[in-house]
């Protein structure tokens, strides 16, 4: 299946109408989040580094990426285009928030970038690339649990650990990120990116303030452990905001309205702040059994960028009556 000029999936390859998801998979609960589990360093807080999560002037309304692959990237790109087509448009949130794969969608989203332009110029699946090779985050993340350290200082010697694997330039990492936001600058709008800081093991958070470039804030909460190189920014370095929970939400309290796009739910632990969001209407969006075959155990499969997207596409009709009430309008 395929996308036509609009971004819509095709029909080709036919079978594909959408499932109706399980009960979780797009849940309305009030200052509440799911717990997963899996198997990473469970978090705890947002110790270390953390900056204010409210914004200055306020926010009524909240979108919360989070993390899952370039896969995860496609189903939430798709997802958002297609809820965008029933008339609802996240890019209307007045406070984004983007974990790993969930920074790129956010930082486009702000941006208000053409969404379907980016996936259409995405390259063929070739079947000869060589896949990602997870093997290294694996080992590190064994050699961590062995010690039995405090969270905070396994996040620390994850990222230590990750600093002497030397996986490749953190400056190409910074352009790969950069190539996947259709802006090269922050936006004017309340952008939050987040990552983990390898000297303090704790959260630390970037914002339009100069303090890093919209494509090395990016590339910093995308550097998955073993696979991708730390980021380095003004004297420290910094790895996968996931490191920390795969949606920090507790960086959107303070909304009324917080709308949550989770593309692995249920595979890893909320941080304990994730669950204290006060008393905002709280809207989980998982992916659906169709989805979640697609996103499978590789979030990195070539194979699975546009069927994924195709598959968020298609879930947009089963989330937008839960949105469209509440959601703002332009």
């Amino acid at each position: 299946m395929g996308c036509d000029n609009s971004g819509r999936p095709s029909s080709e390859g036919a079978g594909n109408r959408a499932r109706a998801p399980e009960p979780g998979h797009c849940s309305l609960d009030r200052g509440r989040s799911p717990t997963g589990a899996g198997w990473n360093v469970p978090p705890d807080d947002y110790s270390g580094g953390m900056s204010s999560p409210v914004s200055p002037n306020g926010f009524r309304t909240a979108l919360v990426l989070g993390g899952g692959g370039a896969v995860g990237i496609l189903w939430m790109t798709g997802l958002a285009v297609g809820l965008r087509e029933l008339g609802i448009d996240l890019s209307r949130a007045d406070r984004f928030v983007g974990t790993s794969a969930g920074a790129v969608v956010a930082a486009n989203l702000a941006n208000e970038v053409d969404l379907v332009a980016l996936v259409a110029a995405l390259p063929t699946a070739d079947p000869a690339a060589p896949p990602v090779d997870g093997s290294g985050l694996q080992q590190i993340i064994a050699t961590v649990m062995a010690e039995g350290s405090s969270l905070t200082e396994s996040r620390r010697r994850i990222g230590e650990l990750a600093l002497e694997r030397n996986v490749g330039d953190p400056a190409e990492h910074v352009a790969r990120m950069s190539r996947q936001l259709g802006s090269i600058g922050w936006p004017e709008r309340d952008l939050v990116i987040t990552s983990t800081d390898i000297t303090t093991g704790g959260l630390q958070t970037w914002f339009p303030d100069g303090k890093a470039s919209l494509g090395e804030a990016v590339a910093a909460s995308t550097a998955v452990p073993g696979i991708f190189p730390p980021i380095p920014i003004d004297g420290r370095y910094y790895i996968d905001g996931g490191m920390i929970s795969p949606i920090n939400a507790g960086l959107a309290a303070g909304a009324e309205l917080i709308v949550v796009l989770e593309p692995l739910a249920g595979m890893f632990p909320h941080a304990p702040s994730d669950s204290e969001l006060g008393e905002a209407t709280v809207i989980f969006v998982a992916p659906d059994d169709e989805a979640r075959a697609i996103i499978g155990p590789d979030v990195f499969d070539r194979a699975a960028l546009r069927p994924a997207y195709d598959a968020g596409w298609r879930q947009a009709v089963q989330v937008a009556p839960q949105l469209r009430e509440i959601w703002p309008v332009a």
